[in-house]
This record gives C-alpha cells, sequence and structure tokens, in this order.
C-alpha cells in the first residue's frame, strides 16, 4: 500500500504572513520576489494577484506594471523553514512520524496510524482537519515510496489512493524535468529521448549505470522504494518561544489580536503534544528601536486551549499601552506543568464547583491586577485572632470542614456574655497558646446557641465568658 503521505506547501510564507492579518488583507494582490544577480523574479503570490495576471517566475518590474497595487516582499528561506517547522508542531498531534524537506516540503509516514483512524482515508482526513486551521494552500499526495509521494506532490499531481499500481502509473507519467534529478543528469536523459520517468524506469537498471552512472541507479531503487534512505524524524521542542514578523507597524494592542490569535494556536499545539497545560505567557511586543514591551500574563489556572489562552490574555492586554509602533510579536510559554486527571468524586460538583472558582479567579487577575485578588490564608497560628490572614490569592486544598469547628465570621472585638442565656451544642476546645509572644491565650471554647437560636462561639477564659463569632 501508499504508506507515506507528503505535503507541499509553493506559497507557505506568504500564506502564513497573511495569515497573520485580518482577512480583507487576502484581497489586496501580495507577492514575494527572490533576488539573484540584481534580478528580482516573484516566488509566491497570492490568489489576488494571480488572477490579476501575476505569474510566479514573472519579473518584479513586469508584474509590478500589470498590477499598480501589487505588494512586494522579500522572500526568506529561513524564515519558511521555521514555519514549516511551526507547522510540524500542529500535525504532530496526529502524524509521530514526520520528517521536514525545508523550507516547503513535510513527509508523513501514516502506515502505523491506520488502525487508529480506521484506514488510509481516516488517516487523509485527519490530516487535513487539522490544515483546515490554516488559510494556507498546499498539495498533499500518496506514494509507495518517500521519493514518489514527493515528486507527485512538488508536481502538483493531488494523487490520494491507497493503491500502488495507480500510484506507479501516475510517476511514470511524469515528465523528466519534474524527477528532482540534477539538471545536467536531466539534460542527458533527454538527449537520448527519455523524457518521462516512466521511460527511464522501463530501462535495465545496469545499462542505465553503464551510461549515466551509479547515481541514477541509486535513484530509481530509492523511487522503487528498495533503498530507505535515513529519515530525520521531526520531534518537538521542549520549550515554546516563537516570534513572528507582522507585514507592517501596528499601533494598538486590540490590532496584534489577529497574530496572537495564529501564535497562541501554535501554543496550543505545542502544549498539547506534551500532554501540558500552562500557567504563564510572556508576550512581547518588538518595536524598531528600544527594548520590547512585556506583559507578563499570570493564570490562577492550569490552561491550555487556545480560546482560552485568548480570553485571559485579552483581558490582560487591555490594561497595557504601547510606547511604540510594533514590528514583531512574540510568545513564550513560561510554567508549564503536566496535566493530571481530575480526581473522581461521587458527586461531580465538587470538581466542577473548584473549576469554576478557580476560571473566576483568572478573570479577575486579568481584569484587575494579581495583586487586587485575595482571599484568607490560614496562617501556623491557632489564636483566632491570628489564623487567618488576607493575602494575594492561590490556590489550596479546602480543608475538610469537619475537622474543626470555626465560623465564618469573627467579631472584631469579642463581647462579654452571661452563661446563663447560652445553651451549649459542643466542646470544650482548649486553645493554649502565643506562649512565645507578648499575648498568651487560655481558652475554653463552645459551640452555642442564644435565646434567638443562633450559633455562636464563645469561650471561657480566667476573665470570663465572652462571644467571639457566629456561625449563622
Amino acid at each position: 500500500m501508499n504508506a507515506w503521505l507528503y505535503l507541499h506547501f509553493p506559497h507557505l510564507l506568504l500564506d502564513y504572513q497573511l495569515a497573520l492579518q485580518p482577512p480583507e488583507a487576502a484581497v489586496k494582490p501580495h507577492a514575494l520576489v527572490h533576488t539573484v544577480a540584481a534580478r528580482r523574479t516573484l516566488v509566491q503570490a497570492n490568489q489576488a494577484a494571480l488572477q490579476q495576471g501575476v505569474e510566479v517566475g514573472m519579473a518584479d518590474v513586469l508584474a509590478s506594471t500589470l498590477v499598480p497595487e501589487l505588494s512586494l516582499n522579500e522572500h526568506d528561506r529561513l524564515r519558511e523553514s521555521a514555519m514549516l517547522t511551526q507547522l510540524a508542531q500542529v500535525l504532530y498531534q496526529d502524524i509521530a512520524h514526520i520528517v521536514l524537506h525545508p523550507p516547503q516540503g513535510m513527509l508523513c509516514e501514516i502506515r502505523s496510524l491506520l488502525r487508529l483512524h480506521q484506514g488510509f482515508h481516516g488517516v487523509l482526513a485527519r490530516i487535513q482537519a487539522r490544515l483546515e486551521q490554516w488559510p494556507l494552500r498546499y498539495c498533499i499526495s500518496s506514494g509507495y515510496s518517500p521519493l514518489a509521494a514527493k515528486l507527485l506532490a512538488q508536481s502538483q499531481y493531488a494523487l490520494l489512493t491507497s493503491e500502488v499500481g495507480v500510484a506507479k502509473a501516475a510517476v511514470a507519467q511524469l515528465p523528466i524535468e519534474q524527477s528532482g534529478l540534477p539538471g545536467q543528469q536531466i539534460a542527458r536523459l533527454r538527449d537520448v529521448g527519455l523524457l518521462t520517468l516512466g521511460s527511464v524506469m522501463q530501462r535495465p537498471r545496469a545499462e542505465l549505470g553503464v551510461r549515466f552512472g551509479r547515481a541514477i541507479t541509486l535513484y530509481l531503487a530509492e523511487l522503487a522504494g528498495e533503498l530507505a534512505p535515513p529519515q530525520d524524524f521531526y520531534h518537538p521542542p521542549a520549550r515554546f518561544d516563537e516570534r513572528v514578523e507582522l507585514a507592517a507597524e501596528v499601533a494598538t494592542w486590540p490590532q496584534l489580536l489577529f497574530p496572537l490569535k495564529r501564535l497562541l494556536q501554535q501554543v496550543e499545539s505545542f502544549l498539547q503534544s506534551h500532554q501540558w497545560s500552562t500557567r504563564a505567557l510572556l508576550i512581547r511586543a518588538h518595536h524598531r528601536h528600544g527594548p520590547p514591551t512585556q506583559v507578563a500574563i499570570q493564570f490562577a489556572h492550569a490552561v491550555w486551549q487556545q480560546a482560552d489562552l485568548l480570553s485571559l490574555s485579552q483581558l490582560h492586554l487591555e490594561r497595557q499601552q504601547l510606547h511604540a509602533p510594533v514590528l514583531e510579536l512574540s510568545v513564550r510559554v513560561q510554567r508549564p506543568e503536566s496535566r493530571q486527571a481530575k480526581r473522581s468524586q461521587m458527586f461531580a460538583e465538587v470538581n466542577e464547583h473548584a473549576d469554576s472558582l478557580n476560571e473566576l479567579v483568572s478573570r479577575l487577575q486579568a481584569r484587575l491586577g494579581e495583586s487586587k485578588v485575595q482571599s484568607t490564608q490560614l496562617q501556623d497560628d491557632w489564636r483566632p485572632e491570628r489564623h487567618g490572614a488576607i493575602q494575594a490569592w492561590q490556590q489550596t486544598e479546602v480543608a475538610n470542614a469537619n475537622a474543626v469547628q470555626r465560623p465564618c465570621w469573627l467579631l472584631p472585638q469579642v463581647e462579654p456574655i452571661h452563661r446563663h442565656q447560652w445553651q451549649l451544642q459542643w466542646g470544650p476546645e482548649r486553645i493554649v497558646s502565643g506562649w512565645w509572644d507578648a499575648a498568651p491565650i487560655q481558652r475554653d471554647y463552645y459551640v452555642a446557641l442564644d435565646a434567638q437560636q443562633r450559633q455562636g462561639w464563645i469561650y471561657h477564659s480566667d476573665k470570663g465568658w465572652f462571644l467571639h463569632g457566629w456561625f449563622s
């Protein structure tokens, strides 16, 4: 069967740049040029430019004359290779064996995934669904060998079948110019009338080897799948710190929302590939001059999905100001942690309540600031007046409510009471503490009801009886 898929992205860098901008930017004609010996030619163009007559390989002067509003930028092979790596990180959520062919190609081994995704078409549907997240133009083709799949995809031959015979027939029809052989070798084969790959494959390999050298026999063995060259499979990085260049300077955070969405989509793919969540992000806006504007974002609960990351990041950024226009945007994942399964409870409301509280705290911190969200934290001091303190919120395990009897409301000052007006329910609980400083106590605490049936917390000491707090 055809165990390999090859994805070719002929306009990867341009498509990716346009994906970072609002959809209306794609309506305008854009192209990338490559400069060789003072000659600038178009190597990539968007659909709007192609529809107006612009062609890949056209000189930039001719293209600008044909379409005066055409936007031209320089092609950067290194940046395009970096984009391919980021795309591999997205597909790695479904495909374990990926080989990068920079700057525009990607090879996927799918034999090991057939049972998982119910066959060839299940694997294909999974890949196509993942690629739908990005507005990229690509050609995907299957092949019985890595080289066969690559040649078909680079020739824009979208062959999607598990039948080996069909793939071999398609490869045989390819012109010799699309064989991937060196130009000198192609010229020699064409001179003797071998104009297609099929005509080359029909000739005895020994005869070809004598006439054209050993390289042609190795090529044919690799094309047939008989020679398996070593593959350098992709592995996701251990950290995420990605940076994207904007097509134009941006002056406000709302204008950066679209590229931020794309970056956070990559963050989700990174975290998913490692089965991680994160509690912090660092967003940096890079300017033409001076240091970048940095926004550190903390989450009260572990998150990994793009929707959660984006909504909380937006609330943080609403409180920030940019001191200069932005040329590049970057995101770094901080404080990653492994995901843990939620502890099962007989009643799911317990976990759901904790999750809802954490989400609420995250939103409040994003809107108001981390120092503005506080909670009562227990201290290592058994004196009731000093047992709790107001501090910045942090997630803690909820103590067992039945372990000790403590009221929700302590009075600012204890009030003297008459013992005969109270009906004791529980106690005594003796608290002897503070002997190491100037405020020692020795008290016997009770839970008791007053004449109005209100439940209070009272104690007895050498100074008499006092009310310290209310349960209800």
